[in-house]
């Protein structure tokens, strides 16, 4: 489908080659027509092909198809192939894009970008939805793009700087009543907060970005960023129930998995070796379409599950490894933190710390009982009574 698109675009030129497009065409068709007609990934290839005019000229219907087909493959997590095939939906509008529409376009490609840890393209893509946005009067496009470079930030690590700058976007979306945009704000803010070892701050600025959102792709993501602070907190069946909401749900690919982890981490805290695994086994079925990131998160959470129950040998295995990938990616945050948990264990080895016992797990923090925690416990509650 890519190379038939992608020969469109390139235009052609004297009778063989429109008789050989058309040729291309047929057959292609021919081939989707055997793919399963309940396959949504077929349905989207039947679309493009299907808005392939007969007189090759790009439309707008081709355009909405591959970018259609672009937000499926990143739900999918095939962030490269989303890459790809939003290149070439760029590709349909011509020589001329409209201000909104780049803009629009940038800011998808800047967030594949910054998934795939590629921080210096995913910067690019945001700057040039920014200045695109802000020519069409564009407010909301132009706060996300904001947000956007803030996450990159927040993934080199960064922090005081990505803090900084959410702040500001929180304030100023909330000033021009853009409730949406200010739900995406907390939520990048509860994230920071979260990474400077703010618990409750993190706690209130997810919930306040629970209530604000709209969209359930949002909210999905946003729970399970709240489960992660609870757990934080010590509010452990509070934290349970939020990611278990998030995996039964019918959202992305990358959300779910995500809630799929944070649940292999709090089973491993407090001791429940059977759960843990369990869970570990869901992630390493979904191993291949992890991003960078999520692997990282991935092996630690796996290492630091093994030494709780005494497997000191498997949990280097899995902290080696991520600390490999981490500096392949640049993932600088990740690696720090997957350097220092590996560290501490070789540290405890070499002190013959580990005896030949049983490991002793250790016990559940604290719960934090402070209003904000228990407010949001609460209100997890009544929102799982009310979607049961």
């Amino acid at each position: 489908m890519a190379r038939l698109v992608d020969r469109l675009l390139s235009g052609l030129e004297g009778v063989e080659a429109h008789e050989g497009f058309s040729w291309q065409v047929a057959a292609v068709r021919r081939h989707l027509s055997d793919l399963p007609s309940d396959a949504p990934e077929a349905a989207h290839l039947r679309g493009i092909t299907d808005a392939v005019p007969s007189d090759p000229v790009p439309t707008p219907a081709l355009r909405l198809c591959l970018t259609a087909y672009a937000y499926f493959l990143e739900h999918e997590a095939r962030l490269d192939e989303a890459l790809d095939v939003l290149g070439l939906a760029g590709r349909a509008h011509g020589a001329a894009v409209p201000a909104g529409e780049f803009a629009a376009i940038a800011l998808f490609a800047g967030r594949l970008n910054r998934l795939l840890a590629r921080w210096g393209a995913a910067n690019t893509c945001y700057e040039r939805a920014e200045d695109a946005s802000r020519t069409a009067g564009d407010m909301v496009t132009t706060f996300r793009s904001r947000l956007g470079r803030c996450g990159v930030l927040r993934g080199q690590g960064n922090l005081p700087l990505a803090m900084a700058n959410t702040r500001a976007v929180v304030d100023e979306a909330g000033k021009l009543g853009l409730r949406e945009v200010q739900a995406m704000a907390y939520s990048d803010l509860g994230s920071v907060c979260a990474n400077q070892g703010l618990r409750v701050e993190a706690v209130q600025a997810n919930y306040q970005a629970f209530l604000l959102s709209e969209d359930m792709l949002q909210r999905m993501r946003v729970l399970g960023d709240l489960g992660v602070c609870l757990l934080g907190t010590g509010a452990f069946e509070a934290a349970r129930l939020a990611f278990e909401l998030v995996v039964e749900s019918n959202t992305s690919f990358l959300v779910r998995t995500n809630a799929v982890l944070e649940l292999m981490d709090l089973e491993s805290s407090v001791g429940d070796r059977m759960a843990f695994e369990r869970r570990r086994g869901q992630a390493e079925d979904a191993r291949d379409r992890m991003t960078p990131s999520m692997a990282a998160d991935f092996h630690f959470k796996a290492g630091v599950g093994m030494a709780r129950f005494g497997r000191f040998k498997r949990a280097k295995e899995f902290l080696g490894a991520g600390l490999r990938l981490a500096e392949e990616h640049r993932l600088n945050l990740w690696y720090f933190k997957l350097e220092s948990e590996l560290k501490a264990l070789e540290a405890q080895e070499a002190s013959a710390a580990v005896e030949a016992r049983e490991p002793e797990v250790a016990p559940p923090a604290p719960y934090d009982e402070s209003p904000a925690v228990e407010e949001v416990a609460v209100g997890l509650r009544e929102y799982a009574l009310l979607n049961d």
